[in-house]
């Protein structure tokens, strides 16, 4: 893994992270806030979408890491 490659990577994950921290906070609060019905739905969406793409780059992240250690 270059140096590039691990910023570039970091950088991924940090900003996933970010979303997932906002709309995790979104969706939560939509889901308290009985007078919005259907309003947090779209915030959960974009938060499990958020969390599958994490998850991608953990393990191309520690795939990677793998490589380096063989």
């Amino acid at each position: 893994m270059t140096n590039k490659t691990q910023i570039d990577l970091m950088l991924k994950i940090r900003l996933r992270g970010e979303s997932l921290k906002d709309n995790g906070l979104l969706a939560y609060h939509t889901e308290l806030n009985e007078y919005v019905e259907d309003a947090g739905t779209f915030f959960i969406e974009q938060f499990e979408k958020d969390l599958v793409q994490m998850m991608e780059l953990a393990k191309r992240y520690n795939d990677e890491v793998k490589e380096l250690v063989k």
